[in-house]
């Protein structure tokens, strides 16, 4: 990611605060909450209590969170970016908070050695950490902590938070935070809002937009200021309940970047933005409709390649299908498979 460049983590400081979390924390990510009873004056003086953001990013700031906003000294004094290592779905993890609103939770691949850890305040102004880019990469501690100190350093420009972008990466098939034109982070594979919505592209915009109200009270971009984004796929078309030809419970997952652009097992070339599936059994072309158990979404696929092999699993969704269905955070889900056409 280009956010591992040094010039983005060359003056790169963490100064450990002494609060440790001791309450486990399972599910979702905005169920975390940084514990400041013991923290250093040095580090958060005055700390206002923190409001609770709402969908599109806003939150209920208490009047002293409002003031600290245009008031750079007072910012300094609250030590405004910070990270907070935590476990979430037994993985090791890390929110980056900004004028203690969460705004980014990164997600590492190792399991949680621990339920919560120490409050870390990054600053932009002392001696650089050494890192690797390997350690940056794999540790969702330093990856958040690298994404604080790059804000850091906008927040102290006249024009910091207007920088804030969002674009769409159509190589890479994710969306990218960008700052002053280079990508900041790419939101997807371990990296979201913490309160998700479930949709890459609207955690990034909403990320996107705390970054900006919160480094300087730029205004919220929307859906159509994305660069690049891609037009919506088409929905399959519906078919009455009345023509479902059988019913199956069981696990979904799903899969794209690795795969969008190669032939799929039916000859097409695999889009993984496209509402296809891949089933071990269903001809080519049948057309089902698949329901998430866990919420109760819907999205109608097309059978286009063979799979899924491992797990158990019934269907393999494309990760636009899966987008539909609200899948692609958890990875897998409990699904019922209508047929409702076979061709």
């Amino acid at each position: 990611m280009d956010f591992m460049k040094p010039k983005f983590i060359g003056s790169l400081t963490a100064a450990v605060v002494m609060s440790t979390l001791g309450a486990p924390l399972t599910g979702n990510a905005q169920q975390v909450e940084p514990d400041d009873t013991n923290l250093s004056p040095v580090a958060n003086a005055d700390r206002p209590d923190a409001g609770t953001a709402t969908a599109d990013g806003d939150s209920g700031l208490s009047t002293q969170t409002a003031a600290v906003q245009e008031s750079p000294a007072a910012a300094d004094e609250l030590e405004s970016f910070r990270v907070l290592p935590h476990a979430l779905d037994q993985k090791s993890a890390a929110t980056l908070y900004v004028r203690n609103i969460p705004v980014l939770t990164f997600l590492g691949e190792d399991e949680a050695t621990a339920q919560g850890g120490q409050l870390i305040a990054v600053s932009s102004h002392a001696e650089p950490i050494g890192l690797t880019d390997e350690s940056v990469a794999q540790d969702p501690v330093w990856r958040a902590t690298a994404i604080a100190s790059r804000l850091h350093q906008l927040s102290e420009e006249d024009s910091g938070a207007d920088a804030i972008a969002v674009r769409w990466n159509s190589d890479d098939s994710t969306y990218e935070i960008m700052a002053e034109g280079e990508t900041l982070v790419a939101v997807g594979n371990g990296v979201m809002l913490p309160d998700t919505t479930q949709d890459p592209a609207q955690d990034a915009l909403q990320a996107a937009n705390r970054m900006r109200r919160l480094l300087g009270g730029a205004e919220p971009l929307s859906a159509s200021d994305i660069e690049g984004r891609p037009a919506p796929q088409p929905r399959a078309r519906q078919v009455a309940a009345s023509n479902v030809q059988s019913r199956t419970e069981g696990i979904a997952s799903w899969y794209g970047p690795g795969f969008h652009g190669n032939r799929s097992a039916s000859g097409e070339v695999f889009n993984q933005n496209a509402l296809t599936a891949a089933h071990r059994t269903l001809p080519f072309g049948t057309v089902v409709r698949v329901v998430n158990l866990n919420n109760g979404r819907d999205v109608v696929v097309r059978i286009n390649d063979r799979g899924p092999y491992t797990g158990g699993r019934i269907i393999d969704l494309s990760r636009g299908a899966a987008q539909e269905i609200g899948l692609t955070q958890s990875g897998v889900g409990r699904v019922r498979v209508e047929v409702l056409e076979t061709p």
